[in-house]
């Protein structure tokens, strides 16, 4: 037989019944791994994706749904802000309008009453004075008197 391959005869193929039968063996184990490995399997992985694509369906519009809620959320909280913001500058402002009419009338209230105060120590300085003229003039009189007797 090996000097057969070596004069480069071709081998003879007979087609015989085991042909026939490794045919046969074949096709019956690709049907049973077709029915009871194959299928099942392709079955599983279906269902097992419609699962899986529902589920990241379901996730995707969650999360769509809450980056919605977050934008409204940012929303909301910037125009509350705002809001917020401008209430406090009007209060403020009305504050210190308040605090700047309060401190006037205090100033007004002090001039006033500092005025007043001084125009009464001038009227008791004027009065002193006098007194003090009329004194002087007397305790100068006696000064004399008793320098001269």
């Amino acid at each position: 037989m090996f000097l057969q391959y070596l004069a480069f005869e071709s081998p003879s193929l007979d087609l015989d019944v085991t042909l026939f039968i490794q045919t046969g063996i074949f096709v019956l184990l690709l049907l049973f791994l077709r029915a009871f490995v194959l299928r099942p399997y392709f079955e599983a992985y279906e269902a097992r994706e419609s699962l899986t694509t529902g589920a990241r369906e379901e996730a995707n519009a969650l999360v769509a749904k809450a980056d919605a809620l977050v934008a409204e959320y940012e929303s909301t909280r910037q125009s509350v802000y705002a809001d917020l913001e401008s209430k406090r500058k009007t209060a403020v402002e009305k504050a210190t309008a308040k605090a700047t009419e309060k401190l006037e009338l205090v100033r007004q209230n002090v001039m006033t009453e500092s005025q007043a105060r001084l125009s009464d120590l001038d009227a008791q300085l004027a009065t002193l004075r006098r007194q003090m003229d009329g004194e002087i003039a007397s305790i100068s009189d006696q000064i004399v008197e008793k320098i001269l007797v």
